[in-house]
């Protein structure tokens, strides 16, 4: 286990991502406008699906994770090539977003994992604001909680049809849902963010490694962090937290809006939600080169652990492969040679691979030529 802490340069992230946010936000412009117009189409889609309840969940899952990841991964490398002085041309951008489902990054931002917490925790988002909005209601308005009890006997009595038309028209109730649902589908959008942007990393991590796939990687940021954690997640929230507050409040502000332009439609809660995530794009966006000077600093500051547990991890895997004759003697020698390339880079303090990411078109270096 690598301890980051141990090896980290003296960097005070937040102070250096804000540095460079105006000069970076201007040179990511065509890529944040790209990202910007393929968030809002897919929005704009998911929002006429919802209109008619059309498997809303189910499409947005889809949707989200086959073209909004691979757009926001292509943003997120072309602004950390020109926060690294390294431009790349518009056109290359759709290129890039191809590249998230290679073996080399595909699972990047561990999806899965991220949408598993998340929903966990707007389950226990929905059962706080319950406790606490209901046991408020107590005191300040018996109505709700008549009307709670008088559902409850619908239900118990098995008239479901009764229980739903008594929930529709009963105004304290239809208020508590919707403040429920958006406190649950906050409770999941905003640690959804916040653990794909940390671990967004990985993405920076793989401008050391010679050729690896994206499990080796995921493998070695956790192995690092088990290390020592704490300096890296400190540093990340310290950095973000008052951007979450900006889109929380965004999504606030949409989700309001969204309920007094909606009202009296069959499926507002659905839709008043979707508006709310349609006014966090804008704010997104904008603040997306902020979180990619942030993981920038991040790995530069904790770059000597990484570089540690990912050669830790790949010569682990290297020794089982040639224990159970899995590579031949030619690729043994040319991992081994790998290998040993990337210990002396860790020892000389030289860990980068300028040439992992392709910034340049094919075509202009033959015409070049």
């Amino acid at each position: 286990m690598q301890n980051l802490n141990k090896d980290a340069l003296d960097i005070d992230v937040a102070k250096e991502s804000r540095k460079g946010f105006g000069s970076l936000l201007k040179r990511s412009a065509p890529f944040l406008g790209l990202f910007f117009l393929i968030a809002v189409l897919v929005w704009l889609i998911d929002y006429a699906l919802s209109y008619v309840g059309a498997g809303t969940i189910f499409i947005t899952v889809l949707i989200v994770g086959a073209l909004i990841i691979p757009f926001y991964f292509a943003s997120l490398i072309c602004s950390y090539l020109e926060a690294n002085d390294r431009p790349v041309a518009a056109k290359v951008y759709f290129k890039t977003a191809g590249m998230y489902f290679s073996p080399t990054f595909f699972g990047s931002f561990k999806i899965l994992k991220a949408a598993l917490i998340s929903l966990l925790a707007s389950i226990v988002a929905y059962i706080l604001f319950s406790i606490v909005y209901l046991n408020a209601s107590s005191l300040f308005d018996p109505a709700l909680m008549e009307d709670v009890d008088t559902v409850y006997s619908y239900v118990l009595a098995g008239d479901a049809e009764a229980a739903n038309n008594f929930l529709q028209n009963s105004v304290p109730l239809m208020t508590y849902s919707r403040f429920a649902a958006f406190a649950t589908d906050a409770g999941f959008i905003l640690p959804f963010l916040y653990l794909i942007s940390r671990a967004s990393i990985t993405v920076f991590i793989r401008d050391f490694m010679p050729t690896p796939d994206s499990r080796t990687i995921n493998a070695a940021y956790k192995e690092a962090l088990r290390g020592g954690s704490y300096g890296y997640d400190a540093d990340y929230f310290k950095s973000t937290w008052w951007v979450y507050l900006i889109l929380l409040a965004f999504y606030a502000g949409g989700t309001v809006t969204g309920y007094f332009l909606l009202e009296g439609h069959p499926h507002i809660g659905i839709l008043m939600n979707l508006v709310g995530v349609g006014f966090m794009i804008v704010p997104l966006v904008i603040l997306l080169p902020y979180f990619v000077l942030v993981l920038d600093n991040l790995f530069r500051k904790y770059k000597t652990g990484f570089a540690k547990a990912v050669v830790d991890i790949a010569r682990r895997v290297f020794e089982q492969y040639k224990y159970t004759n899995q590579i031949s003697e030619e690729e043994a020698a040319k991992y081994e040679e790998a290998l040993k390339q990337a210990e002396e880079s860790i020892m000389n303090g030289t860990i980068n691979n300028p040439d992992v990411y392709d910034a340049e078109d094919p075509d202009e270096e033959k015409e070049d030529k």
